[in-house]
C-alpha cells in the first residue's frame, strides 16, 4: 500500500510565546498547537487550533493546522471539512488540495482525489510529491500514457528518484515499450542496486522481451537481495 505523505502544518512566523501577555492571540494558540503536535500531543494540538478559532473562526493557519491534526488521528470526516474550509478562504491552496486527494484515495475516492491533485500541480507545476501520487494512482486505473507523463515530471526535479524510475519502468512495460522500460529499471537499479523489486521487475520485462539470459540473472540477484533480506528481519 502506497504510505501517503500528509504535508505538515503551518507555522506563523515570529517567536513561539506561551502564557503572559497576549495569550489571547489566535497566532500563540496556533502555535502552541503546532508545538504540542510536534510532541506527538495531538488531542492536546487540537484543543489549541480550536482555542485559535474561537477568537479567529477564519484563520486559515489554525483551519489548516486542525485539518492536519484531525487527519494524522482518521478522522478523515472532520479533515474533510477542515480542508474545504480552507479551500473556501484559500481555493489556490496546493498543499491543501494534495492532502484532501490523500484523503479521498484512503476512502476508495479516487476519482475526487485525482480531481484534487490534478488542481494542485496546476497550481504548483514542481510539486513532486502530487505528480507522483498521480502517476501511481493513473498507473492503478491502467491509464499508462498519464502514469509516464507524472512519473516523467517527478524526474524532472528529482531525477536520482530510484523509486519513480521503477514505476515509470513499469508503466512503459504495462504499455508494452519494452525498451524504454529496461532503460528505466536500469537506472533504478545503477541509483539504487538493492531495491529488489525492481530487479524483479527487470526480469519479468527481460522474459517479455524474450531475453532468457539476462532475465534469469535478474532473478538471481533478487532471490539473493531477498535472502539477504530475511536474515536480517
Amino acid at each position: 500500500m502506497l504510505n501517503l505523505r500528509i504535508i505538515s502544518l503551518l507555522v506563523l512566523p515570529g517567536m513561539f510565546i506561551v502564557g503572559g501577555c497576549g495569550v489571547h492571540d489566535p497566532d500563540n494558540y496556533n502555535r502552541q498547537g503546532v508545538f504540542l503536535d510536534s510532541q506527538g500531543r495531538i488531542d492536546e494540538s487540537i484543543n489549541e487550533f480550536k482555542e485559535a478559532l474561537k477568537i479567529e473562526p477564519y484563520n486559515r493557519e489554525a483551519h489548516y493546522n486542525l485539518a492536519v491534526a484531525y487527519h494524522k488521528k482518521e478522522l478523515f470526516k472532520e479533515a474533510i471539512e477542515e480542508y474545504k474550509t480552507v479551500l473556501g478562504l484559500y481555493p489556490n491552496d496546493p498543499e491543501t488540495l494534495y492532502n484532501l486527494g490523500a484523503i479521498y484515495t484512503r476512502n476508495n475516492m479516487q476519482d475526487a482525489a485525482i480531481f484534487a491533485w490534478e488542481k494542485a500541480v496546476e497550481l504548483k507545476p514542481d510539486f513532486a510529491e502530487a505528480h507522483y501520487i498521480l502517476g501511481f494512482t493513473y498507473a492503478q486505473k491502467k491509464q499508462f500514457d498519464k502514469a509516464i507523463r507524472e512519473y516523467n515530471k517527478v524526474l524532472e526535479k528529482k531525477p536520482d528518484d530510484a523509486l519513480t524510475h521503477n514505476n515509470l519502468g513499469v508503466a512503459y512495460m504495462e504499455k508494452g515499450s519494452l525498451d524504454e522500460a529496461i532503460d528505466e529499471l536500469k537506472k533504478s537499479i545503477k541509483i539504487n542496486p538493492a531495491m529488489a523489486m525492481t530487479h524483479k521487475n527487470l526480469e519479468f520485462t527481460y522474459r517479455k522481451k524474450g531475453l532468457e539470459d539476462e532475465a534469469n540473472d535478474e532473478l538471481k540477484l533478487y532471490e539473493e537481495l531477498i535472502k539477504k533480506g530475511s536474515k536480517t528481519n
